[in-house]
């Protein structure tokens, strides 16, 4: 045995070759050979003892090193002082801390020195450090460390509020779902109970009329046969007789015959139209529930978003023979732009830096754009026609559906359907191009919303709800059944035509002919106008991640492009 510090160490072989013994099994009476030391516990250790090191909490955090550290060392263990000894990097444990960097404000290892810190220029010694720059009293770090931990006490008991809270959150949208799926259940169960209960009696009401047609024929029969018997036995009659027998006997072969072709052409069936909307609606739904996660924000709403700067883009390409008109603009979400550009017939690609990539010819003049996929938008063409197109890198033309209305502006896409604005009102249909749903004026009479004029044009769409224009100073909030939530009044804009979200539900929108953007929050509240000045802005798209709104404009070959304060 050899003695090193509070601890034996056993040890074999010759000094050339030490193998040394795990400490716990020497202690009782086993040679195991060691592979690991901790220089905390001032043990060897073997492979078993390293696994029960690292398994208890008190130690599973310590640092081993090879079974030669200690001999590299020294055969006796270091008991030295971190005072005499020197504090160890953060970065480096088995290192001395020996220098300051002033740029990081922060101690370092030379190592760490020589391998991150070469360009840094406060490079100091510990001593001259110690020399030039003050520092705060024990007291105070004793104060900082004190008030963090009363910070972080308070932090942790909102934490396990936070939780409780949030476990009621899931119980309440876990029963929320179980009541929506009952009700849906039971809604479903009772409309089959009354469409069978209705096949039934239809059933029983034709196979009444059968069976009353069926003795209609058969009397039919009976008096057919009972009128052969007569002539066959009846004598021989003088001419008076004849002539009434001849005519009464006609007569009752014309009616058996009037019976016959009565009920020959009357076929019973029954059909069974489905209810296609409902059926499309639950099948092409894409939840039955909506459960959103989110922190609660402190930060107010309310607070009026400003112009930061402002610039205009050249967006008229090499083959570009008219004058730009974009009637569209859709954000993909490598943030790559698309345009919509109506006077030359063009979807347009541009990188986040809105230089053109690429675009693609279409063969009608497209006047509405939506996104309505992470790679795919739709175009409402001039020629009544909607074209999907894949964007990925390169433009991919899918299905075309025709949607009457193709000369209107006015696109957007919500819960997998088309919302299209068809010159007086608005469509609603699926990809497949079967309209679902119509609004007009009319449809509205006795809500909230009354409309100034003839018109509704659908302007844009969150995950809940669908915002439509009356095409002058109006925007209704409606769901997809078209009951109306809210009601906006901007009177300082004309002919509203577009409009577009920003984080936290900030809403921009357009006027068409006043030239200016309003800024509503998610209540509908005005928080003020963002720009005004514009000519003839005919599309929005709003930049989350760069805090960027991009406006296209009717027969001008440029974007503007707005930066706003952080929309949170």
């Amino acid at each position: 045995m050899a003695e090193g510090g509070e601890h034996s160490i056993s040890v074999r072989g010759s000094d050339a070759d030490f193998e040394y013994l795990c400490t716990p099994c020497a202690d009782d009476g086993n040679d195991e050979q060691a592979l690991k030391y901790c220089p905390e516990c001032k043990e060897y250790l073997c492979a078993a003892c390293i696994k029960c090191h690292l398994k208890f909490s008190a130690t599973k955090k310590h640092t081993l090193y090879d079974n030669e550290y200690q001999h590299y060392e020294g055969d006796s263990v270091d008991t030295t002082s971190d005072e005499e000894h020197g504090f160890k990097c953060v970065f480096h444990p088995d290192r001395d801390i020996e220098i300051y960097c002033g740029d990081h404000d922060m101690v370092y290892c030379a190592l760490c020195v020589a391998k991150e810190h070469r360009q840094c220029s406060g490079i100091l010694e510990l001593e001259e450090a110690a020399d030039k720059i003050p520092v705060n009293k024990q007291e105070n770090i004793l104060h900082q460390i004190d008030c963090l931990q009363v910070k972080i006490q308070v932090s942790r008991q909102k934490k396990e509020v936070n939780l409780i809270a949030l476990d009621q959150d899931k119980n309440d949208i876990l029963k929320t779902i179980e009541d929506v799926e009952r009700m849906m259940i039971n809604k479903v169960k009772a409309l089959a109970s009354d469409a069978k209960a209705n096949t039934c009696t239809r059933y029983d009401s034709l196979k009444k009329d059968i069976q009353d047609e069926d003795l209609v024929l058969l009397r039919a029969i009976t008096d057919t046969v009972e009128l052969r018997k007569k002539l066959e036995t009846q004598a021989d009659l003088d001419a008076k007789w004849q002539f009434t027998r001849y005519i009464l006997h006609r007569y009752i072969i014309a009616k058996a015959e009037n019976m016959h072709d009565r009920v020959e052409k009357d076929e019973k069936k029954m059909k069974c139209f489905k209810n296609d909307e409902l059926i499309q609606k639950v099948s092409t739904a894409d939840c039955l529930v909506q459960v959103v996660g989110s922190k609660i924000s402190v930060k107010n709403n309310d607070k009026p978003i400003h112009q930061k700067s402002r610039k205009e883009v050249i967006i008229k390409g090499n083959g570009d023979i008219e004058t730009c008109s974009i009637y569209g603009i859709c954000q993909l979400t490598d943030e790559t732009i698309v345009l919509a550009d109506h006077t030359n017939k063009k979807l347009k690609r541009l990188d986040k830096d809105f230089s053109i990539i690429d675009s693609l010819k279409l063969e009608s003049n497209p006047v509405s754009l939506c996104l309505t996929g992470k790679t795919e938008v739709a175009v409402k063409l001039k020629n009544d026609t909607i074209q999907f197109i894949s964007i990925t890198d390169k433009f991919i033309e899918k299905q075309l559906i025709n949607l009457e209305g193709g000369y209107h502006i006015g696109l957007i896409f919500n819960c997998n359907e088309l919302w299209s604005y068809s010159g007086t009102g608005i469509n609603a249909c699926n990809r497949e191009g079967l309209i679902i749903k119509s609004f007009n004026k009319n449809s509205f009479e006795g809500t909230l919303f009354n409309p100034l004029g003839k018109h509704l044009i659908p302007i844009a769409a969150d995950k809940e709800f669908i915002y439509i224009s009356d095409l002058k100073s109006q925007v209704a909030c409606i769901d997809r059944e078209g009951n109306v939530w809210s009601v906006i009044k901007a009177e300082r804009l004309e002919l509203i035509t577009r409009a577009c979200f920003a984080p936290n539900g900030i809403m921009f929108l357009a006027g068409y002919t006043s030239g200016n953007i309003m800024i509503l929050n998610e209540k509908g509240k005005c928080l003020g106008e963002l720009v005004d000045g514009l000519i003839n802005p005919d599309s929005l798209c709003y930049d989350n991640k760069n805090h960027q709104l991009i406006i296209g404009h009717k027969n001008k070959d440029i974007l503007t492009i707005i930066t706003t304060d952080e929309c949170l």
